[in-house]
């Protein structure tokens, strides 16, 4: 890869992508030292790549603090809207629920819904859904516990961002995909009481890994973040993680919504190159 133009970190970029990717121009977009680096995969494209930029680019640099903090927050939310909106929600969500403990507003989001008498029961079964089909994905926005927010957060933060600069609808299919995977599998283990992005962030995980392997690379994420979250998927399977104080895992959701973010991204790859060819 070659870097070719560095932007202030408060220049929309959403643009300069998309017309990049139109062209069939792989490339990257890495933020460090407080600024946004853009990188090609093929030199020999660096021309054309910059004849798109200067057509594209529309800075838009504050000049005080507070105004620049300001303007990166309008970028990122006029770049990124998905990321943000499911970020709010979740945080919305969390705010609502108590972190999972006020259950009287936790059972319209779970997957099973909840009869409340002396004590509290799951509602078994799938036919509920017919008429409830919302809960087929609302267990997303539910988390238990200001560690699970915030890991999932940061997670989908990241990774959500950077699939949205590709393309928004991208984003917004693997959301529904891994999300719907990761709550039927771990609604196939059995009545529960579960939630959290997880399985949607290990779906994205797995959508970038096959992408990168099977097409120009994008996203280039590096194999320590991929092998740290494997191994923890797989503690999380041998029950390991729950008997040193963890707690329960939806390592079903985990796997579920891995294998649905692979799918989605050895079909998108195929789509990819043929249109290439």
């Amino acid at each position: 890869m070659i870097h070719l133009l560095s932007f202030a970190d408060d220049v929309d970029l959403l643009a300069i992508t998309q017309s990049l990717w139109q062209h069939k121009i792989p490339h990257r977009v890495r933020q460090l030292n407080g600024e946004q680096q853009l990188w090609l995969q093929d030199a020999s494209q660096a021309q054309a790549a910059l004849a798109l930029c200067t057509s594209n680019t529309s800075p838009n640099v504050n000049k005080t603090n507070a105004a620049g903090s300001l303007g990166r927050a309008k970028t990122w939310l006029t770049g990124s809207p998905i990321t943000a909106l499911v970020l709010m929600l979740t945080l919305l969500v969390a705010l609502l629920t108590q972190l999972g403990e006020l259950l009287t507003v936790v059972a319209a989001l779970t997957f099973y819904p909840m009869l409340f008498d002396t004590q509290i029961y799951l509602v078994t079964g799938f036919e509920h859904l017919w008429q409830q089909p919302w809960r087929l994905i609302s267990p997303v926005l539910l988390h238990f516990g200001w560690l699970h927010l915030v890991f999932n957060s940061l997670w989908w933060l990241d990774l959500g961002r950077r699939i949205e600069l590709q393309s928004a609808w991208l984003l917004l299919i693997l959301l529904v995909s891994t999300g719907l995977a990761g709550n039927l599998a771990q609604a196939w283990q059995g009545p529960s009481l579960f939630g959290g992005l997880s399985g949607v962030i290990y779906g994205l995980l797995g959508y970038m890994w096959v992408i990168d392997r099977l097409s120009p690379p994008r996203y280039h994420l590096p194999q320590g973040i991929l092998v740290f979250m494997l191994l923890w998927l797989l503690l999380g399977l041998s029950n390991l993680l729950q008997l040193v104080g963890f707690g329960s895992m939806a390592n079903m959701a985990h796997l579920g919504g891995l294998l649905a973010g692979v799918v989605v991204g050895f079909w998108h790859s195929v789509w990819t190159n043929k249109t290439t060819k």
